[in-house]
């Protein structure tokens, strides 16, 4: 019995929180970063915009796009996806110019 309502109070707390998520490592095997400056961005949307576009295709990891900075920093695997694909995700996403900058920076805290 005492299985059964620690069982139902874990159930309970998964359906509430919206189920278990598992996030591949940024730093795992032909994963790699890639920073672009992204022209075109002209209210704090655009971030949201462009990261669901990069969040679409086959091989992006993550990203991480800034207003601020007019930037995004994308992890992808290689394997994949490459840059190209990524620039062309971005720019279809709406007004944007993707341009590459580096391998990689840090990314900054806003």
């Amino acid at each position: 019995m005492k299985r059964v309502l620690v069982l139902s109070v874990f159930l309970c707390f998964v359906a509430i929180s919206g189920g278990l998520k598992v996030y591949a490592s940024k730093e795992g095997a032909n994963t790699k970063e890639v920073l672009l400056e992204v022209e075109g961005m002209t209210c704090k949307m655009c971030p949201v915009t462009i990261k669901t576009a990069l969040k679409r295709v086959e091989g992006v990891v993550d990203a991480r796009v800034s207003f601020k900075d007019k930037k995004a920093w994308v992890w992808y695997r290689e394997d994949k996806v490459g840059v190209e694909e990524i620039v062309k995700a971005i720019e279809s996403a709406g007004d944007y110019k993707a341009i590459p900058v580096s391998g990689k920076e840090e990314m900054k805290n806003e």
